[in-house]
């Protein structure tokens, strides 16, 4: 399994074979997140993403031997943007660990739950209990470098003195927990009792900040 890792800025422009490639590969990639969020993984077919997408099921595997890889490309092509830029704000320097994790739970919110990248969140609590590889391909992938963000944060505060120290106490999982429940709520629930967003983070921050507070 490869981690989710963008090319380098400094790569040489790609010639114009390799931008139609690349746009193909999106497509696909497009085309199977829709599909997979219409049916569910193990329903969907190869045949469903190349109808989709418009090409013949033999392009779709001139690109993805299996369902599988094609899944996993989908999860790294949407989400490998945001590991980078959640590394890039993690990196800035004089902020406090307060000012930090709002603004790393707010980029989740917008980036994630806010997106169609929260049916990727859905397929993965779905289904990962009858295709355990690919829920450990989005636990080790995805899942488990924003809990270490998040850990990063809290140490951050803890020895700035701005927080408690609860680590080992399921905390993270907490965290993680509140944003999940606001996606599960969207994905479900929401077309009988819509869910305020904007609302629901500014409450799951203030319970967070000041269950912590030292």
């Amino acid at each position: 399994m490869n981690d989710l890792v963008e090319p380098s800025s400094d790569e040489a422009p790609l010639s114009r074979r390799e931008q139609q490639k690349e746009e193909k590969n999106k497509a696909l990639i497009d085309a199977a997140l829709a599909v997979f969020s219409r049916v569910g993984f193990a329903a969907a077919k190869m045949d469903d993403v190349a109808r989709e997408a418009g090409v013949s099921k033999g392009t779709v595997y001139l690109y993805f031997d299996s369902k599988e890889q094609l899944f996993e490309e989908m999860v790294k092509a949407n989400m490998a943007p945001l590991m980078t830029e959640i590394a890039e704000n993690l990196a800035r320097p004089s902020i406090s660990a307060t000012e930090r994790l709002k603004a790393h739970m707010k980029f989740f919110y917008t980036k994630i739950l806010n997106t169609n990248r929260r049916q990727i969140m859905r397929l993965i609590m779905a289904e990962g209990p009858n295709f355990p590889h690919l829920a450990e391909f989005y636990h080790s992938n995805v899942l488990s470098r924003g809990q270490a963000v998040i850990k990063a944060i809290i140490q951050q505060g803890i020895d700035s003195g701005e927080f408690r120290d609860l680590q080992g106490h399921g905390l993270v999982q907490n965290i993680v927990a509140g944003a999940l429940v606001a996606g599960i709520w969207k994905l479900v629930f929401d077309p009988f009792q819509p869910l305020d967003l904007d609302a629901y983070f500014d409450t799951h921050v203030d319970l967070i900040l000041n269950g912590l507070k030292a």
